[in-house]
């Protein structure tokens, strides 16, 4: 799936809550995401940002690893 970051269910309840925690900040600048669930293993999520001139999906996933 071109431009999508695939993630376990781990990953994405991280994601989720990230964006929970940042929510009012990705609203003010516009910034929305996609997520497809696999259906064929039911375990990964496949998400990609629709404009990534805020923040990078990679940003994201460095600064939920700095919060663990």
């Amino acid at each position: 799936m071109d431009g999508f970051v695939k993630l376990s269910k781990e990953q994405y309840r991280k994601f989720t809550d990230w964006v929970d925690i940042n929510s009012q900040e990705l609203y003010e600048n516009k910034t929305a995401y996609e997520c497809v669930w696999d259906n064929e293993d039911q375990q990964s999520f496949y998400v990609r940002l629709l404009d990534e001139s805020y923040i990078t999906l990679k940003d994201i996933m460095l600064d939920m690893g700095r919060e663990s």
